[in-house]
């Protein structure tokens, strides 16, 4: 069976020619290998060669620790089809003798008719007609999150948005850096903000009183904090094989 996915999958490009960065930051699966490869328990077990409570989700992830997606993503392993991939149906159109005839791997995404052959041609088209318009998108390709029901061994949790992931662990990442530092060297969570400019209407404004100061560092506070929070919760379920989400 063919394969495709849920949503865009990156693209890797060639051995001598490797694609663009955006290319594979274009894919959620991209961010999905990089929260991962953030979970401190993940990490420790491919410390341990596979070894410990998430040996089953590492036979599958493997080793994440390499900086190379691609090798990751692709190579003999095939790894991301494998995980991600979605089992395209080879049916078409099939007509259906009896129940024998019905196979389970059809699964829920295909329409079963009865049809009268006493009704004239004619009619028979136009019931046609209003059918596929009331139980088809008439989109082909790709089909939306949520109208259909992922076949994928890990599929994605929820809807997403690939900017917020990479903007949100942007921000986890600088918040861990800042957090390593010494006490003394540490920057406030307003600071790291207004440096990554995650709020516009935040910054700093020539004319700004002590009022309009106070008043954007605690927008870039909470901000910076949401965003963390969020990041953490992601990271953490990843251990779980499921992502993007941000549930305890």
């Amino acid at each position: 069976m063919k394969h495709t996915f849920l949503a865009i999958y990156p693209l890797l490009g060639t051995k001598h020619k490797p694609s663009a960065q955006h290319l594979l930051e274009r894919s959620v699966f991209y961010w999905w290998w990089a929260y991962m490869k953030r979970n401190d328990d993940y990490l420790k077990c491919c410390e341990k060669v596979g070894n410990g409570p998430l040996s089953s989700l590492y036979a599958d992830f493997g080793d994440i620790r390499s900086n190379d997606f691609r090798a990751w993503w692709g190579g003999s392993q095939n790894r991301g089809v494998k995980l991600f991939g979605e089992q395209r149906l080879d049916l078409t159109v099939k007509k259906i003798d009896g129940v024998s005839d019905w196979d389970s791997s059809w699964g829920s995404n295909v329409l079963v008719l009865a049809l009268n052959k006493d009704i004239g041609r004619r009619q028979l088209q136009s019931f046609f007609a209003k059918l596929l318009k009331s139980e088809h998108d008439g989109k082909r390709g790709r089909k939306a999150m949520g109208k259909v029901a992922s076949t994928a061994k890990y599929p994605l949790h929820r809807n997403f948005s690939v900017y917020n992931l990479k903007r949100m662990l942007i921000v986890y990442d600088a918040v861990t850096a800042n957090e390593a530092l010494p006490k003394s060297a540490r920057k406030p969570l307003w600071k790291i903000g207004e440096e990554l400019k995650l709020v516009p209407s935040a910054l700093p404004m020539r004319g700004d009183n002590h009022y309009d100061t106070r008043q954007r560092h605690n927008t870039l506070t909470m901000t910076v904090s949401r965003y963390v929070s969020t990041a953490r919760k992601i990271i953490a379920n990843t251990s779980q094989g499921k992502f993007p989400m941000s549930d305890q």
